[in-house]
């Protein structure tokens, strides 16, 4: 133990810098594709809910994964999963380089996508872990900047990339990313904790993929075929309750639901939750406004993104270091109120065809988010006891977050699942689809849930 604390000294800061770049790692990837399902759906001849497999499947197998995040990280430690997300990730980069049809590249996704399940968390709980005392809370915050920043640059580089050269050379750049930090990690990621042989549920793992699948692929094709999907979704509901009720039976849950019975806890995940379904409604919808409506390049319209993303990495940084000044109160509401703004606005410019004032309502909503979102976790860090931060299943807000945003992910697909496609057709189809079934309900709807939230925050 001794010697294992003295490692952890020793290498304290590179691992903290290494952890934070697998993390921006793991955001490009996510985010990879965002920019490019209009691009894909043209080049491979499949409708843009197809396409969107390459989003969805990335969500479905991410959230999955972070299910297991934990009892990975107890049961391996943090050097193998470190490192065996970095292998993931380059194989599935790779995939991608040579991917040969549509199928292969979903692959090279959903392969990927464990990289991202892994990464999230773990780091997450060894920042925890690594960070001086009353230091979470910023270390954290720079932590979700960080991730920001590789939200703000991958619309960029794979619309630079998508324009001119195209998907392999897109996912060269995380196979090359990948492979540097591997051996950047094999000398400076070291075990920050003892292993544990703890017991798998393995129901309770097929429970999860089963439910989850079938709910979000039902969502994602329910306006195609109606009757066959909507009970595909009810099947995975089912699946996904009897999943939840047997974690409350296990002594070693996969998903510990208890934190929630913490009143404070219960509504910072609310408010979390709501954060990011607001930002992966912006993130999913504005680039395909930009590309099929107003008729950027994904180059372009990854450039009009950069400054919204943007926002919100700077406005995290801000936000951990005013929280220690200025408390939680003036940031939470504050944030949601710009956020707020910045959707209304959205709302009413999308049905003006305004594109800049499109990208500049994004920004304010997402500058909004960047304010109250470090906020809110840090606050549900420091509402539970010592012990359960610690506790090897206790991952619940990054695993309930990022199966709220996989939904959303769904929920965008279901909005523009359509057999016709975008190229050919007349502009004023296109906007007539995007009008009506996207900015318009979509983005109400996103004006409604930061509605909610802003009246939690009070």
């Amino acid at each position: 133990m001794a010697v294992q604390n003295k490692q952890i000294a020793k290498h304290r800061q590179a691992m903290i810098v290494v952890l934070f770049a697998c993390n921006l790692l793991a955001s490009l990837m996510q985010s990879l594709m965002n920019v490019a399902l209009d691009y894909v759906s043209a080049e491979y001849h499949v409708s843009l809910s197809e396409a969107n497999l390459l989003v969805l499947g990335y969500s479905i197998v991410a959230g999955i994964v972070i299910v297991l995040a934990a009892l990975s990280l107890h049961r391996f430690g943090l050097r193998k999963v470190m490192l065996f997300g970095l292998i993931v990730s380059f194989v599935g980069s790779m995939l991608g380089v040579v991917a040969w049809n549509f199928p292969s590249l979903v692959a090279a996704r959903l392969i990927q996508a464990v990289a991202t399940g892994l990464y999230f968390p773990v780091v997450n709980e060894a920042l925890l872990n690594l960070s001086p005392k009353n230091g979470a809370g910023r270390l954290l915050a720079v932590n979700s900047g960080i991730i920001g920043i590789g939200l703000a640059v991958a619309p960029i580089v794979a619309g630079l990339v998508i324009t001119y050269w195209g998907l392999r050379v897109l996912f060269a750049i995380p196979t090359v990313a990948a492979f540097v930090l591997f051996f950047i990690a094999r000398r400076t990621i070291v075990d920050i904790m003892p292993r544990q042989k703890l017991p798998v549920d393995g129901l309770s793992v097929v429970l999860i993929a089963v439910g989850l699948s079938a709910f979000m692929i039902g969502l994602n094709e329910v306006t195609r075929n109606p009757l066959p999907m909507a009970a595909l979704m009810i099947a995975g509901i089912v699946v996904c309750a009897w999943f939840i009720h047997r974690q409350g039976r296990l002594a070693h849950p996969l998903l510990d639901m208890r934190p929630l019975r913490n009143k404070t806890y219960a509504l910072g995940e609310t408010l979390i939750v709501l954060s990011y379904m607001s930002s992966i409604y912006l993130s999913l919808l504005i680039p395909l406004y930009l590309e099929g409506v107003a008729g950027f390049t994904p180059f372009i319209a990854g450039c009009l993104l950069a400054p919204a993303t943007l926002c919100y990495a700077g406005l995290c940084f801000v936000s951990g270091r005013m929280l220690g000044k200025a408390g939680v109160w003036p940031l939470v509401p504050v944030g949601f109120g710009v956020c707020l703004v910045g959707f209304v606005a959205l709302a009413v410019f999308t049905r003006l065809d305004l594109a800049l004032a499109i990208v500049g309502c994004m920004a304010l909503a997402c500058a909004g988010i960047g304010t109250e979102y470090p906020a809110i976790k840090s606050v549900d860090l420091e509402v539970l006891d010592p012990e359960r931060l610690v506790d090897p299943f206790h991952f619940g807000a990054d695993r309930r977050i990022y199966f709220v945003g996989a939904l959303r992910r769904s929920h965008v697909g279901a909005g523009s699942s359509f057999d016709g496609r975008w190229h050919g057709e007349s502009a004023g189809l296109q906007r007539r689809f995007l009008d009506h079934r996207v900015p318009g309900g979509r983005l109400c709807s996103g004006s409604g849930q930061t509605i909610r939230g802003f009246r939690a925050a009070l």
